[in-house]
């Protein structure tokens, strides 16, 4: 099962506690399934990092790959073929991508409820105050640009 939960914050501000600035267990939890499910061997030390985020592009590659037959190469650099392969989630979305934006927003200081794989009401609400908070089109759509500026 890869459902985490983790603490939510209803006004979807951004906080730094979750991140960098700050060890979180839902943050194991995250290295932890990225682990199991993408072999990627970080260090589950709660410290959202470069390690991290290199985990993350590793997951979104393989699934991105599986999914759309990208033909991307694994190796967690955020590139050009890994910008060019992404695919827009949207409201309603179910599955290991939907976890992995889950993820980024959860990285990033949003909350989405529970990290479930699935994209409902509280995703939708995170996506769009992050892109409001990064001057993108608050769309609620996942795409390029923003899965781009959440992974930076």
């Amino acid at each position: 099962d890869t459902t985490i939960t983790v603490p939510v914050d209803t006004n979807n501000k951004p906080n730094n506690t979750n991140t960098s600035q700050g060890k979180s267990e839902a943050i194991k939890d995250i290295q932890r399934t990225l682990n199991s499910k993408y072999a990627t061997k970080v260090s589950v030390d709660g410290y959202d990092g470069p390690k991290t985020r290199s985990a993350i592009i590793k997951g979104l590659q393989t699934e991105l790959n599986k999914q759309f037959k990208a033909g991307i190469n694994v190796d967690g650099l955020w590139g050009p073929k890994t910008r060019a392969a992404i695919a827009t989630i949207k409201n309603g979305a179910r599955g290991n991508l939907t976890w992995i934006l889950q993820a980024l927003l959860f990285l990033n200081g949003y909350s989405v409820g529970k990290l479930d794989s699935i994209f409902g009401d509280a995703t939708l609400k995170a996506v769009k105050a992050f892109q409001k908070s990064e001057g993108l089109t608050a769309d609620g759509l996942a795409g390029k640009g923003t899965i781009e500026k959440l992974i930076k």
